[in-house]
């Protein structure tokens, strides 16, 4: 069963039946502590809910069920001269294109955030996080696109919040 890609809007919530059979690929994790380190993978398609990631340029958290803005006190992300990106999930891709899961907006944000693609790492390289075309429908194919491009999984999130991280 595949999805319409022209029908996506921000209220779209869908799963793939090949969903069920996707094993999330291992994700440059950047966290230290309790379900920044320990809960779902990042690329994880078995919620329902709407969840967070958040990011550094070094590395990436699980996710973080719930839609739940978290207080930098609480954040088990080392801080050193970086950036911490919060990141609402939105879709993701299986290798070769496959659209697995596509969540809802969750997170009211009042500025124009940009969205990201983000890869796994492999062997040869390490993990990408680029920008997207703004716009779930757009940002939803360019994920495709990239996924076929690389013959790899992508995670697409949508940036919520950003703030230097030291």
């Amino acid at each position: 069963m595949t999805f319409d890609l022209g029908q996506i809007t921000d209220s779209t919530a869908w799963t793939s039946p090949d969903a069920e059979s996707f094993t999330p690929p291992y994700l440059t994790t950047y966290a230290y502590d309790g379900p920044f380190a320990d809960g779902l993978p990042a690329f994880d398609v078995t919620h329902d809910e709407t969840s967070l990631i958040y990011a550094t340029n070094w590395g990436f958290t699980c996710t973080m069920l719930g839609v739940e803005v978290r207080r930098d006190p609480d954040i088990a992300v080392p801080m050193g001269h970086t950036q911490l990106y919060t990141l609402e999930k939105r879709a993701v891709v299986a290798a070769g294109g496959t659209l697995l899961r596509i969540w809802p907006a969750a997170y009211p944000s009042a500025r124009n955030q940009s969205w990201r693609l983000i890869v796994p790492q492999t062997a040869e390289q390490r993990f990408r996080n680029e920008e997207a075309d703004p716009g779930i429908e757009a940002a939803v194919n360019d994920a495709v696109n990239l996924s076929v491009q690389l013959d790899s999984p992508v995670l697409l999130a949508r940036q919520v919040d950003e703030r230097y991280w030291h």
